[in-house]
């Protein structure tokens, strides 16, 4: 029984075996299957990027493209928020390159970005550099730094308002401990608008700080044991090694602080709301002033406009600069 059972075994893993063996073998494709099949899988990865990106496609159009189009629609109409409009064509645009305080608004708003600009990076660079040297209380010395940045911009604004205060400021009070007399330097064309870059730069120097420090602690350190064990001095270090390699990294940053102080407006309103004598005014706080003090959307809106234009010229700039000179 035994024998018959063994030989019942070997005749079912013979046959078995026999019958993997005996497998068809696989039909080659021809080309224009081939091509079916390739269509097929690409047609299935592009309906499926498309399926992840379209909530993002969906707010993309909801949030940007939709309001671009309603602001564009808006600056060739005139009339009140609540009252009916009409249609005025380009007269908003025109008026846009000829009115004074529009054109007063732009140069303010240029001067911001010639003071603020360089006095943010470079002041920023500076503190990241004495930052990444520090070796003992880094979290606190980089907590008090970015500190200015976590503070509103209302409060910063009251708080330089004492600063600056003519009778009980801080500052007029160290002009009169050395003899000077005190200044009013919110109600002065030529100090006011200083004054409020000054606040913007102080609240700024915290972040591009931090950020310039990220982008020094990611640098290879073998290039500046390198260039020591050369002789490279602490100077030559940092203009031939640092500053070219963190060349992509000002570059965006230079973008990004310029976009955001050709937007600058609480500090003005809170500060000056634009005096004195429109010293302080920006194309954001007249854009406001038409839109929510004037009653008039369309001029508000062709302004907004213009803006827009700048800021997606700037980007260009930035993309093309970041694309042509890249370090290798």
């Amino acid at each position: 029984m035994n024998k018959t059972a063994d030989t019942n075994f070997e005749n079912r893993f013979a046959s078995g075996s026999a019958g993997k063996n005996l497998r068809t073998p696989r039909r080659r494709l021809t080309g224009e299957e081939h091509r079916k099949l390739a269509r097929k899988y690409r047609r299935k990865r592009i309906i499926t990027g498309y399926a992840f990106l379209t909530p993002n496609l969906v707010f993309f159009v909801m949030f940007l493209l939709v309001p671009v189009v309603w602001v564009f629609w808006f600056s060739m109409r005139s009339g009140g928020v609540i009252g009916p409009t009409e249609f005025v064509g380009l007269s908003n645009w025109k008026e846009a390159f000829t009115d004074p305080l529009a054109l007063r608004s732009i140069r303010n708003s240029a001067m911001y970005a010639i003071l603020i600009i360089p006095g943010a990076l470079i002041f920023g660079m500076i503190v990241a550099l004495f930052l990444r040297n520090i070796r003992k209380g880094q979290t606190v010395f980089r907590a008090a730094v970015y500190f200015p940045v976590l503070v509103p911009l209302v409060v910063a604004g009251l708080i330089w308002l004492f600063m600056v205060h003519p009778d009980f400021g801080a500052f007029n009070l160290i002009i009169r401990a050395f003899g000077g007399k005190p200044l009013n330097f919110l109600g002065t064309s030529s100090l006011a608008l200083p004054v409020v870059a000054s606040v913007e730069i102080w609240r700024g120097i915290g972040f591009w700080a931090v950020y310039f420090l990220a982008a020094l602690i990611a640098l290879p350190s073998e290039l500046y044991q390198a260039a020591q064990l050369d002789g490279a001095s602490s100077r030559q270090r940092f203009f031939n090694l640092t500053l070219p390699l963190l060349r992509p990294t000002i570059l965006f940053a230079l973008v990004l602080v310029t976009i955001y102080t050709l937007q600058i407006f609480d500090s003005v309103f809170v500060m000056t709301d634009g005096g004195p004598a429109n010293a302080t005014t920006t194309i954001v706080w007249y854009i406001y002033r038409n839109l929510f003090t004037y009653s008039n959307v369309g001029y508000g809106a062709t302004l907004s406009f213009v803006l827009l234009i700048v800021i997606l010229i700037l980007t260009l700039i930035q993309m093309r600069l970041l694309r042509g000179r890249k370090v290798t």
